[in-house]
């Protein structure tokens, strides 16, 4: 359970900053709009992709790293929450097309901590040993 702490405090203070409304509140909407033009306005948004990666490593180096669909998931999981806690956010604008660099983001998250765990475990016992 131990292992699981990182990623679960990176997840709940990433929701709880998420939910933080400086500007006051609104009633609930949600743009459910996918096409091209916002895929292509949500896939530049850095911050996204890098704070699915770090959930998605987090993830994976929590449940193993052949769960890649675990933290896949969780990852997705805390960016849907993000999206739902800024509905009622005056000057933030929640998107279906947000989950697409969320995304992109657990898949390099993932990737990241494999090559990682790869290196530290696999990688010294490849180099030859003096004689």
């Amino acid at each position: 359970m131990v292992r699981w702490f990182p990623f679960l405090l990176a997840a709940l203070s990433s929701l709880a900053i998420a939910s933080l409304a400086p500007d006051g509140r609104r009633p609930f909407e949600f743009d459910w709009e996918i096409s091209a033009t916002s895929l292509r306005f949500s896939l530049a948004k850095a911050d996204h992709i890098a704070a699915c990666a770090a959930l998605a490593g987090l993830a994976l180096l929590a449940a193993g790293r052949r769960r890649w669909g675990v933290a896949m998931g969780l990852a997705l999981l805390v960016g849907l929450g993000w999206e739902l806690a800024q509905g009622t956010i005056v000057g933030r604008g929640p998107r279906l097309a947000d989950l697409a660099p969320d995304a992109l983001g657990a898949v390099l998250g993932c990737l990241l901590a494999t090559a990682t765990r790869w290196t530290i475990e696999v990688l010294p016992h490849l180099a030859p040993r003096p004689r």
